[in-house]
């Protein structure tokens, strides 16, 4: 059984039954040692109840429901809501200001019956719901459907009538206890409306068990005969069914009749306010039943200890299973590839899982930083790569041959193959350059030009280009190849399409303190929101095989900037569809080699 109970359980299982079963033996000696000494005390003290008790009962109850019901005919006080009842309306309408007198007439309702109304539901004269009124937003959801018992009837019921009876609610798991009236017009008998009140069953059991004597067994009929309340169903076979009372009893709902039954009292009054029969059993036999409370009482506190017991077990363990769930779950995102995960924990925190959260936080950073290590070791075997096959090709060779190209071209007198040629030589001239990887923004906007005055060639009035950069701002350093990427990413996807449109591509370069931006801009049909989102995703998605597929792009251009510059510089990304594309260079501002101040 122990074993049972303890393999292949998890740690909150494991402590919880541990609580428990140390528990048990004790609370059951105790609870033994209290029925013992219980029984003991009824038997020298023999309780009578008398039929005083019974009329203070029935007296306390009739005007409880007394409540509820000059509460419910309080409607008549309210001209505006009648109307709206009987003919609906707006309860927005200024004209009627019908909104007013709800809200004075809930909180009527609600300060007269102490707060125990939970809901109001006021129905029109063909029975359709016109407002209502909620304590708390949970109990919007409480169905007015053929789920509740006397739906078909509750709105119609005769005049002078009211009907009460109880349910359980199967979206709350709550018991409600309902009230129900028609509300007529007094001389005509003509109806109006209805009114439903909505009152929590364990509020109801709380009043009549507040004013009750054990051992009495109390029992709640409505004018259908219909049981709602009842104490314990013991003597349900002995109780009256509700009979209409005869003038003298409904003049006088106090008037209590006993009746001798197999050594019980049975007494039954009339609940006039509320169309009720109340019947209070009262047995003769008191110390057998006393015996048998005191039993149930024995039993409920030795559940209610266990249970309290297990309760606070469960939340002693859950600071230990918590973190302990918190810690595997961050390393089942660890086995998945995010090494991002770091465990929160308070520096004042000593204990052994403290100690296994911070171990793992530091596991976690450790890890993150040899991924940026084995990225950046990448990144320079790329640049090393590039510098490899810049050295296989013989750039003079190159800048001899396009010359050659270009002087045959003017002797044939095609000067547009020779500009051609020379912006190509300056292109490889650029790009193959063994000095520092430094450039300046004149330069980068040297070698985009060559590259648009190719292109122009094949687009020809397709594409327009404009510039607008301040002279000082030419000799700003920035890393080569920053640009070209950018410029060939627009013209790819805005030209390369079967759409035929002139696209603009505008650069713009802006200063602001020790920051320096280039603003690429165009015209083209730009990018939709789902794919702009995944664009900036994957830019601030760091990834050590940013080389395994397309290496020159946006997201190669992103990588060096924030290698080179810092976090915080990079790109922007900024469009919409149908809108064009600004891509932002967000690069430090350095001038003459110091950062301008």
């Amino acid at each position: 059984m122990i074993k049972w109970l303890f393999v292949n359980r998890s740690i909150r299982t494991k402590i919880v039954w541990s609580s428990v079963l140390i528990s048990l033996i004790p609370m059951l000696v105790l609870s033994f040692l209290f029925y013992e000494s219980s029984t003991r005390s009824l038997e020298r003290t023999m309780y009578k109840s008398t039929d005083q008790n019974a009329e203070y009962l029935s007296g306390f109850l009739n005007q409880y429901f007394r409540d509820i019901s000059s509460s419910a005919l309080q409607v008549y006080g309210f001209s505006r809501i009648l109307n709206f009842m009987e003919h609906g309306g707006n309860v927005t309408d200024d004209d009627f200001k019908v909104g007013g007198e709800l809200k004075n007439y809930y909180l009527l309702v609600t300060n007269k019956n102490k707060d125990a109304i939970i809901k109001i539901m006021v129905f029109g004269k063909d029975n359709e719901l016109r407002d209502y009124w909620s304590r708390a937003a949970s109990y919007d959801s409480i169905p007015f459907n053929q789920s509740i018992p006397h739906f078909g009837d509750m709105l119609d019921l005769p005049f002078q009538h009211s009907l009460s009876f109880t349910y359980s609610d199967d979206i709350l798991s709550q018991d409600f206890f309902v009230y129900a009236i028609t509300i007529y017009e007094p001389f005509y008998h003509r109806k109006i409306g209805s009114l439903v009140f909505y009152i929590q069953k364990k509020e109801l059991k709380k009043i009549i068990e507040a004013n009750n004597r054990e051992p009495n067994v109390i029992t709640l009929q409505n004018s259908g005969g219909e049981t709602f309340y009842e104490t314990n169903d013991k003597y349900a076979n002995i109780v009256p069914g509700y009979a209409l009372p005869d003038s003298k009893a409904k003049n006088n709902p106090k008037l209590i009749r006993f009746v001798k039954d197999k050594d019980l009292l049975v007494g039954t009054s009339y609940l006039d306010n509320g169309n009720l029969s109340l019947s209070i059993v009262y047995p003769n036999d008191e110390l057998s039943r006393h015996r048998t409370n005191t039993l149930r009482i024995t039993i409920g506190a030795f559940l209610f200890a266990m249970a309290c017991i297990s309760l606070l077990s469960l939340l002693a363990q859950q600071y230990l299973t918590r973190p302990i769930q918190q810690l595997g779950q961050a390393m089942k995102k660890v086995r998945h590839g995010n090494f991002h995960v770091t465990l929160e924990q308070p520096n004042r925190y000593r204990d052994d899982i403290s100690e296994l959260t911070r171990n793992f936080n530091f596991m976690t950073e450790k890890i993150r930083e040899l991924i940026e290590m084995r990225y950046q070791m990448q990144l320079r075997n790329k640049e090393a790569q590039l510098l490899a096959l810049q050295m296989q090709i013989n750039p003079h060779f190159l800048y001899n041959t396009l010359q050659t190209i270009g002087g045959k071209a003017v002797l044939g007198g095609d000067y547009d193959i020779h500009e051609m040629c020379r912006a190509l030589g300056d292109m490889f001239r650029y790009s193959f350059y063994e000095g520092n990887m430094e450039s300046t923004i004149g330069q980068e906007l040297a070698h985009i030009s060559n590259y648009l005055y190719i292109q122009q060639f094949r687009f020809e009035d397709s594409l327009q280009t404009e510039f607008d950069v301040p002279a000082e701002l030419m000799d700003a350093p920035v890393i080569r190849f920053v640009m070209q990427p950018i410029i060939e990413n627009v013209v790819v996807h805005a030209l390369g399409g079967p759409e035929e449109r002139q696209l603009l591509i505008r650069v713009q370069a802006t200063a602001d303190n020790d920051t320096l931006v280039l603003s690429v801009r165009d015209n083209g049909p730009g990018i939709d929101a789902a794919k702009l989102a995944a664009l900036r995703n994957g830019l601030e998605t760091r990834s050590s095989e940013v080389f395994a597929g397309i290496s020159i792009g946006l997201k190669n251009v992103h990588e060096r900037l924030r290698l080179v510059y810092g976090e915080s510089y990079g790109l922007e990304l900024d469009s919409g569809s149908g809108a064009g594309t600004t891509i932002r260079i967000r690069i430090p501002y350095r001038k003459g080699g110091e950062e301008h101040a």
